[in-house]
């Protein structure tokens, strides 16, 4: 080919004849090695080919043009017209674009994105479709490992804060549990009668012991609720009397903080859940409200409705902003730093789990300095 450019006079860029121009444009299509740019005619069999559409397939020239372009779509797209589709697409709307799987010579499949563009002539009629398809297979597999790199950093830093805050929440009952063992240990003599003093102690040993099997237990269940196989034991009881038995274990706490918690349940609430992780649920949320409320007052309400049963525990304390209620749901979070608050950030997340397995959901109605009410529904029966 004889390409001659005119030099133009005025100092402006060569001018090329049209033909010149033709030549130009093909040998540019043909050299680009970073796109498959081909044209297809308007049946869809393919027309021209180029390097780039040769290397990213596998194809050459002689042994793909004719043939209809399904064949570089998975068997399961070809098979429902996903190409054909394309095309009518194109045809319709001037263009069609999408990311998808493609298939080359080899049988491999890759990552395209793609490009159909209708192409007509001066009158308006269909000539045929540009395709222009780019391999996005290194990308894809290159965020792909960038997102598992990220995921996994943020994994190890959630186990380390999970093991600071539990080494932190159990340190404490285990130095009450060996002061008291060691209170025991000075007090007890062989043969001398149980005293009152001694009864206290052992009082005080169970309680500890107590704290630290819900402790333990509360860790297995984490452990199960972050795999998916947390398995329900249902039986059936009276959930007024669960929510009453937690009360009166958490209102020595918030007596002590100058508050109160009280339970209102006009009628029994029966139904067939997990006694214990309900119990669990239940514990969460009201050590959550006993923790924040301070001095005020925390009123638990139970009743059901329509076949659900709903818990309603409402605080006076300092309230979540609307930024942070999703927030407190989630492993490890809270609304307020850990130095203020102890516990493993985990109860509410924990609460939800448990409620969801059972069915039911959670929610928060919340404002800074208005307090907040959780409300537990679930199903009286599974």
């Amino acid at each position: 080919m004889d390409l001659r450019v005119d030099h133009a006079s005025d100092g402006q860029a060569p001018r090329f004849s049209a033909p010149q121009e033709r030549d130009l444009f093909r040998l540019l299509v043909e050299s680009v090695k970073e796109y498959a740019i081909f044209m297809l005619d308007p049946t869809g069999h393919v027309a021209s080919w180029n390097a780039g559409a040769e290397r990213i397939t596998g194809y050459r020239a002689s042994e793909i043009i004719g043939r209809h372009f399904s064949v570089f779509y998975p068997r399961e797209d070809a098979l429902s017209g996903k190409p054909d589709m394309e095309l009518r697409e194109a045809t319709a709307s001037g263009s069609y674009q999408e990311e998808g799987w493609r298939i080359r010579k080899d049988g491999s499949r890759y990552v395209a994105n793609v490009v159909i563009t209708a192409v007509r002539d001066a009158d308006g009629a269909l000539q045929g479709f540009a395709k222009v398809s780019r391999d996005l297979t290194d990308q894809r597999v290159g965020e792909e490992a960038r997102r598992g790199l990220i995921h996994a950093r943020e994994q190890l830093r959630a186990r380390d804060d999970f093991l600071a805050i539990a080494s932190h929440e159990l340190r404490t009952p285990l130095t009450s549990l060996q002061l008291v063992v060691q209170s025991l240990a000075r007090g007890v003599h062989p043969g001398e009668p149980v005293t009152a003093a001694l009864a206290q102690r052992l009082a005080a040993l169970e309680k500890l012991v107590a704290r630290l099997s819900r402790l333990v237990n509360g860790l297995l269940d984490v452990t199960a609720m972050s795999s998916g196989h947390l398995e329900l034991q249902r039986s059936r009881f009276d959930l007024v009397t669960a929510v009453r038995d937690v009360a009166v274990r958490l209102a020595p706490d918030a007596e002590r903080q100058g508050g109160s918690l009280v339970v209102e349940a006009p009628a029994p609430v029966v139904g067939r859940w997990d006694r214990r992780r309900m119990g669990d649920a239940l514990s969460a949320v009201l050590s959550n409200a006993v923790k924040y409320a301070g001095a005020d007052r925390i009123t638990v309400a139970v009743r059901a409705e329509g076949g659900r049963a709903c818990v309603v525990v409402e605080d006076l304390g300092p309230g979540i902003p609307p930024e942070d209620q999703a927030r407190v749901f989630e492993r490890f979070e809270r609304a307020v730093p850990l130095a203020h608050y102890g516990g493993f950030g985990l109860g509410l997340w924990t609460a939800r789990q448990i409620v969801t397995a059972h069915g039911g959901d959670i929610s928060i109605h919340s404002s800074p300095g208005r307090g907040s009410r959780f409300e537990l529904r679930f199903p009286l029966e599974a």
